[in-house]
């Protein structure tokens, strides 16, 4: 099976006890083979930023250094692998950039878009937003 990269929405769900479809992330990870499960830079850096919002996190929210563990702790297990930007990101990206959705809810979903692709794995979302990307693998995480 194809390697799956992981959405922030699946991961912050996994990470946040709270969070209203943490059960649904657990569930899914678990049923995930080792090394099946993907972790990028631009979803680890987002994992640290929103964990420590305050808007978001409310009472919850946690340093840079603590989110960085809970990663840590999240790339120890063996379903979690890291992989690098793919070589073929930088061809794949502009052509998804085409679509007529303001830039700000476009950048980083291409981005990600254009990751799986490149790297010829399945992208992990609750997002339907996604859909608006022809050639993305998509997995749709539900409860």
């Amino acid at each position: 099976m194809k390697p799956c990269l992981a959405d922030v929405n699946v991961l912050m769900a996994l990470l946040v006890r709270h969070h209203r479809h943490h059960e649904t992330a657990v569930r899914w990870f678990d049923g995930l083979a080792a090394g099946e499960a993907i972790l990028c830079r631009y979803v680890q850096l987002a994992l640290i930023r929103l964990l420590g919002n305050r808007k978001i996190m409310a009472e919850y929210a946690v340093s840079a250094s603590v989110a960085w563990s809970l990663i840590e702790e999240l790339m120890g297990d063996e379903r979690m692998e890291f992989a690098p930007e793919p070589a073929f990101v930088d061809s794949v990206l502009p052509k998804l950039f085409r679509y007529s959705v303001p830039a700000n809810k476009l950048v980083g979903d291409a981005y990600l878009a254009a990751f799986a692709i490149a790297g010829q794995m399945r992208l992990a979302t609750f997002d339907r937003g996604f859909e608006q990307f022809d050639a993305v693998d998509l997995e749709f995480i539900s409860g």
